[in-house]
């Protein structure tokens, strides 16, 4: 009997990891969407500062935050209507980064407005979040090279916390660049030649 429970279980497991090869490029495309907007918001409030110009950071990042959840919201809504199917995995994968796209919010607004966090403080705890984002990411698709991304965000984040400043803002943009619009590249490229079956 317990013999039966164990393949059933590998049998659940591996029809996850399946499940997921269908729903991975979507995801791609969310990391190469958001990152982007980090990135044009962090290079922003970097000229922003060093011109002088504070006044910009009033709506650069409200902006750019609201126009992020709101096309996340709609595209999610349209893709959700159409899957015939919805995958366990992509119900995983879609509370995942709900939960971190909260937090990470939460962190950049709440965070400063309060005073709880200084602004250049701020980069390395996201950092933080989005190691955690990748890990579980890279588990469920069983890519261990995209769980390997969440060392780059915790060791980016360390030397964040440890050695703060105006620099930081460039150089967190340089992570998202290498650990998030990248990989989401080649995490859609590779996924749409998987569900074509060029790639075994």
């Amino acid at each position: 009997m317990d013999e039966i429970t164990a393949q059933q279980e590998i049998a659940f497991i591996k029809k996850i990891m399946t499940d997921s090869r269908r729903i991975i490029y979507k995801d791609g495309t969310g990391f190469i969407f958001w990152g982007i907007i980090v990135v044009i918001g962090l290079i922003g409030t970097y000229f922003s500062i060093v011109e002088n110009h504070l006044y910009i950071l009033n709506w650069l990042w409200p902006l750019l935050i609201f126009f992020g959840w709101v096309v996340s919201f709609v595209d999610g809504r349209r893709k959700s209507k159409k899957l015939i199917v919805k995958t366990f995995a992509g119900k995983i994968l879609s509370v995942v980064w709900i939960s971190c796209g909260i937090a990470m919010t939460i962190i950049g607004f709440a965070g400063n407005i309060s005073g709880a966090l200084k602004g250049f403080y701020i980069s390395p705890a996201i950092s933080v979040i989005l190691g955690i984002g990748f890990a579980i990411t890279g588990f469920i698709y069983g890519k261990k090279w995209i769980s390997a991304l969440s060392i780059g965000w915790w060791l980016g984040a360390l030397i964040m916390f440890f050695w703060p400043g105006l620099y930081s803002l460039l150089f967190f943009a340089a992570m998202m660049f290498l650990f998030q619009v990248v990989p989401g590249i080649i995490i859609y490229n590779k996924s749409k030649k998987e569900i074509a079956g060029t790639v075994q």
